[in-house]
Order: structure tokens, then sequence, then C-alpha cells
């Protein structure tokens, strides 16, 4: 009764969908809720960033400029000390400024804060209110603003400018006098740079798909290797529980063995003994003996199911095995008129596994396949060597396996024979994991099943 409450309990674990604990499902909703809020994060970042460091270096070069000019045409006196503000120099000074491109407005004011020059002479010599950028680069600093559209803030020495719906940038850009290092002024320019707007805008689009590519591809990869890690989960689980199928098997084993060995014995002696001393019908003497083979093979099943599987294992032709699991249901096939197809490769070569275990797992293919089929339908035992893996096919024209179990079909206890214990196949799949092969199951309803083992040549 334990054995057969544990099992319930087995498979009631078994049949809970993905074990309880959806972790791709967590993973999916808080991976793209983390990876978005980074990716957009990190977009405006750097979408400013470079925005800031692509102003900075026009203004740079506007400063270069202005100082430049300032420094050639010799007008930091003029600046100054406010005179001599009609001279050719200071005209070409200022006339050089005003063709700067894309230069809407050009305001030289003093250290007073005063217009000396305007490409707009109707300011020259005003002086305006409060103006936080001019009274930083009047401290010496390169000062950069930029507003757009309906943010633009008036001020007062915005009047009379010629555009007010497009962007713009002012830079405000001390002057010094060169042999002084003096400052002696600031020079405002109102632009509006078309092509540097254009390349921010670019760049931003740039960043803004390099950062959804990009955390979509961390999403893509990350997904993966949770979906790995599941899938090693899931498998881990399955070995948990067949571990604890085998703690089982390994308990009742243990104590029915022996037990039902000796009597087996007694049993077929004494039905073998009547058969010669009083000539019972062949009939009842088969059934007899055919019955207790079927009981000595399931308690075969369960002792070699428990077998460490880390003992030596040795080494199994593969050719006399096949044979011998020939000849052993070849006659059983025939007299239920059952066509038995045998197809051997010649020097098959050898395993690395016991000759009993080998000879085991093709009994149990080989026996569910008798068992699956009617008379008529045809069971084929084909074998080919492709390089260093042998292919052994067990297959049959028998009744199926419908989908829905095919998935259980290698699960210890899992089976649809009213006298079976479900260890048959999985039995094949733990002696072809344990010498590093491969199994495959396919089977359609009505249409049969095969079982396609592939198995490593011993030292090929």
């Amino acid at each position: 009764m334990q054995f057969f409450k544990r099992r319930r309990t087995a498979n009631a674990w078994q049949a809970t969908p993905g074990g309880g604990f959806r972790l791709m499902r967590l993973f999916s909703i808080a991976g793209a809720v983390a990876i978005g809020a980074f990716s957009l994060v990190m977009a405006l970042l750097l979408s400013r960033f470079i925005e800031a460091r692509m102003l900075e270096r026009d203004a740079a070069l506007s400063r270069d400029f202005v100082q430049s000019v300032s420094n050639t045409q010799r007008v930091a006196q003029s600046m100054r000390t406010r005179g001599n503000l009609d001279s050719s120099n200071f005209v070409e000074f200022c006339t050089h400024l005003s063709a700067m491109p894309d230069v809407q407005r050009v305001n030289v004011y003093s250290t007073d804060r005063r217009v000396l020059w305007s490409s707009r002479p109707e300011i020259i010599g005003q002086q305006f209110g409060a103006n936080e950028e001019l009274d930083e680069a009047l401290q010496g600093r390169l000062v950069i603003h930029t507003e757009a559209g309906p943010e633009k803030q008036d001020k007062a020495e915005h009047v009379l400018l010629p555009s007010r719906d497009k962007r713009y940038v002012e830079n405000y850009v001390p002057v010094y006098d060169e042999a002084r290092n003096e400052l002696v002024g600031v020079v405002e320019l109102y632009r509006e740079p078309a092509a540097l707007f254009d390349a921010i805008r670019s760049g931003r689009r740039l960043v803004w798909t390099g950062s959804a590519l990009g955390g979509l591809c961390l999403f893509a990869t990350l997904i993966w290797f949770v979906r790995r890690a599941e899938q090693q989960l899931r498998e881990q689980r399955t070995q948990l529980i067949e571990a604890d199928a085998l703690a089982m098997v390994g308990e009742i084993s243990a104590a029915v063995a022996h037990s039902i060995r000796n009597p087996l014995g007694s049993i077929r002696s004494t039905a073998e003994l009547q058969h010669e001393i009083l000539g019972d019908s062949d009939t009842a003497y088969a059934d007899i003996v055919r019955n207790v083979d079927r009981v000595e093979h399931l308690v075969r099943t369960l002792l070699t199911w428990v077998r460490d599987p880390a003992e030596r294992l040795g080494s199994a032709d593969l050719n006399t095995a096949l044979a011998d699991a020939a000849a052993r249901f070849g006659p059983e096939l025939q007299a239920q008129s059952k066509p038995f197809r045998v197809e051997l490769g010649q020097s098959l070569g050898a395993v690395a596994a016991d000759p009993v275990l080998l000879a085991q797992v093709l009994n149990s293919l080989l026996a569910n396949a008798v068992e699956a089929t009617r008379s008529g339908d045809t069971v084929t035992l084909k074998a080919e060597r492709l390089g260093a893996r042998v292919h052994v096919t067990v297959g049959d024209t028998g009744v199926g396996i419908e989908p829905e179990r095919l998935g259980e079909a290698f699960k210890p206890f899992q089976t649809g024979k009213p006298r079976g214990l479900g260890l048959g196949l999985a039995l094949v799949r733990r002696f072809v994991q344990r010498i590093g092969g491969e199994v495959e199951l396919t089977s359609e309803p009505g249409r049969g099943t095969q079982v396609q083992l592939r198995l490593p040549i011993h030292g090929g």
C-alpha cells in the first residue's frame, strides 16, 4: 500500500503543468520592464549628450573664429575703450561676424552690457535688462542657449528678429585682448544652423534605433538563456521523478525478487515433471512455462532497473545480441501469424554495455512490438552501421500510441498494458543514456510504432 501511495503522489506531481513555477512568464514580464526602462533612459541620456556635445563643438568653433578675427583686426582696444568704433578695422570685424553661416543677428556688447554694434542698427547703444546668459559670458565662459517654437523666451534684445517660429541657437562668445589676456566684450550670435540640427536629429534617430535594437537583442538573449535554464530545470525535475520511482523500485524489488524466484523455479520444475510423467498436454505445459517466464522477466526487469549505473558494463557484440533476439522471437511471431522482417548489417561492432542488459533491452522492445500487433501485422528488426554509431530500429504496424501518451512513454510506471509495469521503455532509455547513445520514439495510432536506438560503437 505504501508503494501505491507514493506512486500516486509522483504521478500527481508529474501532472502538474510547469511544476507550479512559471520561470519564463515571470522573467518575460520583469525582463521586458527592466530592459525597456534601461533602454529608454539610456536613449534619453545619449541623445541629450550627443546634442550637448555637438552644440558645444559648434560654439567652440564660433568662439575660435570670433577670437581669431578680433586678433587679426586688432579691435580689442576699441571694444575696451568704446572708442574708434567707426574705424575700418572694427567695421570689417563686424562684417566678418555678420557673414558667418546661418547667422541671423550679431550683437557686440561691451563689458558694461551696452550694445557697441548690432546687425540691427536700431539697438546700437542700448543697454537691456537682466540677461543671465550675457552675465555668465561676461565672466569669461562660453554660453550656449537654445530654444524652439512656443518655448522661446522673449528678451529685449530679440526685438526685430527676422524669424520667430524656428529653433535657434544663441552663442555668447567672450572676446579677449590677447596681449593683456583681458576680457573686452561679448559677441552674441543668433543662429539658425539647419545642418547642425539635421545632424542632431540624425544622431537622435540613430541612438533611439540602436537602443531599441540593443534592448531587443538583450531581451532575446536573456530569454534564450532563461529558456535553456528552464529546460534544464524541467529535465532535473524529470530526473528527480525518475529517482523517486527508482527508489520505489528498489524498495519492492529487494523484497519480492528472492521470494518470487524460488516459487517460480518450483512451479516450472513441477510443470516439466508433470509433463514428462503424466503426459499433460503441450498446450497446458506451454502456458505454464510462458507465464512463469513472463513473471521471471518482470522480476529481472525490476532488478535491472535498479542496477548501479556506475558499475562496469563490459562489451556486447551487436551482431550476436540481435541475432539471439531475432531467434528468440521469431518462432513466437510465426506462431501468431505475424510477419517478422530482420535486416541486420554485417560487422556492426560492439557497444560498451553488459550483454545481459543489452539482450534485456532488445527483448523489451520486441515484446512491446509483439503485444502491440495483431495477426497479420508486421514486426521489423533492422540494424545498420553509420560511421561511429549503429542504428537499431524495432518497428511494428500495430495499434500505435496516442499523441497525448507519446511524451509519457519513457517515464517509469507509465503503461497502457493492463498487466505491465511500465518499465520497459524506461529501461531502454536508461540503458541508451548510460552508454552515451540516443533513443527516438515515433508512433501513429493505427499505423504502428518505431523505436530507434543510436548506439556508439565501443572503441569506434
